[in-house]
């Protein structure tokens, strides 16, 4: 038997269908091109009479396009249809072992939302699984914020999957084209990830549902096509320093725009302007349409998380997604609270950032890892493959990752690069990480500038991330062995902690100084 696809899974909600769109129109512009997979019928309020004219006449629409139809929760009309028709039961709705008494060796499917469930669904002969909410919806009624299994519990229930008999499973909740990659990615594991996303509003509530089907179908498929395995990258010392003198003798300086933490932000512009950048320190959403038209790169740093500061990191993200514009996110003390997490999640289903810069103990907490963990916004904690953890984070954002610590490592999710360069006097003096994130956020500018490269607005990007353009990867290479070979060159002229900050501005600033041969020798 030929497996079925679960790649685009349709559920249907009339109550949701925009002002003066007929239902049987809606579906047949969703269909008619072939993204979706599979419709489900659900229908909570009709009565079962209503129900079965309802799904019969979806089954013509159905039909018509050769897609499978599966009924919600009612075993009566699923019975009452033909046998290619399969049924979806909740927890709370007619258990599997009696539908299955009724409907036979029919398709019938289960949702789950934690993996003894799952393990129990497929225990009971259930053909799929569909695993949500995985993020807050409106399409049913009381589910918030709270309930919402989010990244981390998504992908412990598609790991409860495991076993001897392959049971495909689809994502359901929340997901629409901001963030249905980095939902398929986040909830896959090593050896298992789901087959597909199901939607409601993503597609019933679109003005042109065509257009939306196309879109989701799009990142499914790109989805299924980029699990890669690791590969460590190499460069030579002469590369690297290429791109490093690329940056500073780019020309005009790039405009960077940072939204960073009070502490931080007049040490993130000094640095900036040291590494031939100009800094614009503004968190104002009023001027983000103007400023995004001007800036070459974007920070958004959380170390100070105000109204306005996240009010105005949705609105430069979003802006600078429009432009096409690299971002880089800096996720300060994620672990800490409830609350940053829940800011970083905001972020990441609004805006596709190009890079992630973080410590251990901040990345573990973005994929759900307690290997490192926050004590305020410093890292406790060893890991054992941080290898996989910057591919594993940069395959789940589709954006270049960066881990800071003794050693860093920069993956792009297929290849990944260390250096142990630096100074530990970068980890005695404030806002260091902070202002890291600033020179690799104008190393990305240039490497975009001079490579040509086009990221598109956030749904290309989606299609596309950032972290597959070797040139931003390469440079955030560069801007980050040019920030540790200045600490270097502060360290051995410094006292103390007081005395390195002037000298690593100094340094930075100065690159036509630099001893080259010594530089490369250091790879």
């Amino acid at each position: 038997m030929t497996p079925h696809d679960y790649s685009l899974y349709l559920v249907t909600g009339r109550e949701l269908l925009p002002p003066g769109k007929d239902y049987y129109e809606s579906l047949h512009e969703s269909l008619r091109d072939g993204k979706v997979s599979v419709v489900q019928v659900r229908e909570k309020h009709a009565s079962t009479d209503e129900f079965k004219e309802i799904a019969e006449k979806t089954l013509e629409v159905c039909d018509k396009y050769g897609v499978r139809m599966i009924v919600n929760d009612n075993v009566d009309v699923a019975a009452a249809l033909p046998e290619r028709v399969g049924l979806h039961i909740g927890q709370e709705d007619a258990k599997l072992a009696y539908a299955r008494s009724v409907l036979g060796a029919r398709e019938i499917g289960v949702s789950v939302k934690t993996a003894e469930q799952a393990r129990e669904a497929v225990a009971g002969g259930a053909d799929y699984v569909g695993i949500g909410p995985c993020w807050e919806t409106s399409s049913k009624a009381g589910i918030t914020a709270a309930d919402a299994l989010m990244l981390t519990k998504s992908r412990d229930v598609v790991a409860g999957l495991a076993g001897d008999r392959y049971v495909p499973c689809v994502l359901i909740g929340g997901i629409n084209v901001h963030n249905a990659m980095r939902t398929l990615s986040g909830a896959s594991t090593a050896s298992r990830h789901p087959d597909g996303v199901a939607v409601i509003s993503a597609i019933v509530s679109q003005r042109h549902p065509d257009v939306a089907a196309a879109q989701l179908r799009g990142i499914v498929d790109q989805f299924k096509q980029e699990r890669s395995a690791v590969v460590s990258a190499t460069l030579s010392g002469k590369d690297i320093y290429d791109n490093i003198a690329s940056h500073y003798k780019s020309g005009a300086p790039p405009l960077v725009q940072t939204i960073t933490s009070h502490v931080s932000s007049h040490f993130s512009a000094n640095i900036a302007l040291a590494f031939a950048s100009s800094p614009i320190m503004s968190h104002e959403s009023e001027e983000a349409d103007d400023l995004s038209k001007a800036i070459r790169a974007l920070v958004l740093n959380i170390g100070t998380v105000t109204e306005d500061a996240l009010r105005g990191m949705r609105a430069t993200g979003t802006a600078a997604n429009a432009c096409g514009t690299p971002i880089v996110l800096d996720p300060v003390g994620v672990g800490a609270s409830r609350f940053r997490y829940q800011v970083i999640q905001d972020i990441l289903n609004r805006v596709q950032v190009s890079l992630i810069k973080g410590n251990a103990a901040e990345l573990c907490t973005m994929i759900g890892s307690n290997e490192a963990t926050s004590q305020g916004v410093d890292s406790v904690g060893r890991i054992a493959n941080p290898e996989e953890i910057v591919r594993k984070l940069a395959l789940q954002e589709g954006a270049i990752v960066v881990l800071t610590g003794a050693t860093d490592y920069v993956s792009n999710g297929e290849q990944v690069y260390s250096t142990s360069s630096g100074s530990p006097l970068l980890g005695r003096i404030t806002a260091s990480g902070c202002a890291l994130g600033v020179v690799l956020a104008a190393a990305l500018a240039s490497a975009a500038t001079k490579h040509n490269v086009v990221l598109g607005d956030a749904e290309s990007q989606r299609l596309r991330p950032p972290r597959l353009h070797d040139a931003l990867f390469y440079g955030a290479i560069a801007g980050l062995e040019a920030y540790n070979y200045a600490a270097e060159v502060a360290a051995k002229e410094a006292a103390g902690p007081g005395t390195f900050i002037p000298r690593f501005l100094d340094a930075l600033a100065s690159f036509d100084s630099w001893d080259a041969d010594h530089f490369v020798q250091r790879f």
